[in-house]
């Protein structure tokens, strides 16, 4: 619930959007739309904590990795690990 509420007063403080807290939890169209205009602030803190109540609510799915983001990490070139092995000090 302090997260939801940090949440609440950042939108506020930040977008001057006030949120129905009980409609927030209750209605996942409602909740998603208020996620939406968060997420396209300029404000990195208010990004990070609309993450972070999606994250607790079970709406933020971190275990799939998207297929783009798969094949660039299989199309990244191969680095050479036996050169710098001391830095720049050595």
């Amino acid at each position: 619930m302090q997260l939801m509420a940090r949440f609440k007063l950042k939108l506020l403080r930040t977008l001057s959007l006030k949120v129905d807290t009980y409609r927030f939890v209750a209605e996942r169209d409602y909740a998603m739309g208020i996620l939406a205009i968060a997420d396209q602030s300029e404000d990195e803190d208010l990004i990070i904590l609309a993450m972070q109540v999606s994250n607790y609510l079970g709406w933020l799915d971190t275990t799939q990795v998207p297929a783009s983001a798969k094949q660039t990490a299989d199309n990244s070139p191969a680095v050479d690990t036996k050169r710098y092995t001391f830095g720049a000090r050595g």
